[in-house]
């Protein structure tokens, strides 16, 4: 422990409430100007930090990290159609440019919409836009412009199992702090609002989080 100050400042200096005052306040005017201030300055600013007063922010500074990092999630948005939704990050395996799709013969699903090569592989192509009921869009020469530009492929992945779905632009990742995801109204009854785990808003936009697991078995189901 450091040695104890004398903040004399306070109890007969500038800052004291009693009439009884320093005699050197006559020489120097203000405390500031005292090298006994300062000399009390120079031992606050160098003397050691008591352990336990380190211990306390180091517990309290790793506290705050680990509560913003449990408290927020990362999701990447995107359009479909004019909706704008949300997927954690986590299910995410890739996004890529728009690739041929290869028709499935005699598919009975309207969900599954064929094969589409990736990397390689053959994954299934799914129209998240039908499973969830949501509009395409009015089509004009100019959304028909910027549909061409800003369409991408989203992999959607599960444990061993992978869906490829088209979105129609997206916007990124980010994080959401879960105390600004709303509960869905109870009045919402179509097919995206059942899907939802959430709503939030980013940048003036309303966006839906997605369930994720609600949505993976719906896709299950449409396979059947």
């Amino acid at each position: 422990m450091g040695e104890s100050i004398d903040n004399c400042w306070s109890t007969i200096g500038i800052w004291s409430r009693t009439d009884e005052k320093c005699p050197r306040l006559q020489e120097v005017l203000h405390c500031r100007n005292c090298d006994v201030y300062a000399s009390a300055g120079r031992s606050l600013l160098t003397r050691e930090i008591p352990r336990d007063y380190q211990e306390y922010w180091t517990a309290l500074l790793a506290k705050e990290v680990m509560t913003k990092s449990t408290d927020a999630l990362s999701i990447v948005v995107f359009r479909l159609g004019d909706e704008w939704l949300g997927l954690p990050t986590k299910m995410i395996k890739e996004i890529s440019e728009m690739r041929p799709v290869h028709r499935i013969p005699n598919a009975k699903s309207a969900v599954v919409k064929g094969l589409v090569n990736v990397r390689g592989e053959l994954k299934l192509w799914v129209s998240m836009g039908t499973l969830l009921s949501v509009d395409k869009g009015e089509n004009t020469p100019s959304s028909l412009l910027r549909k061409s530009i800003l369409e991408r492929l989203v992999i959607f992945v599960k444990d061993s199992e992978q869906f490829v779905f088209p979105v129609s632009e997206i916007i990124g990742t980010h994080r959401i702090w879960r105390d600004n995801i709303r509960d869905v109204p109870v009045t919402a009854a179509n097919s995206m609002y059942s899907h939802l785990a959430g709503l939030f808003e980013l940048e003036g936009r309303h966006v839906g989080l997605l369930d994720q697991e609600l949505l993976f078995n719906s896709l299950k189901r449409s396979l059947l």
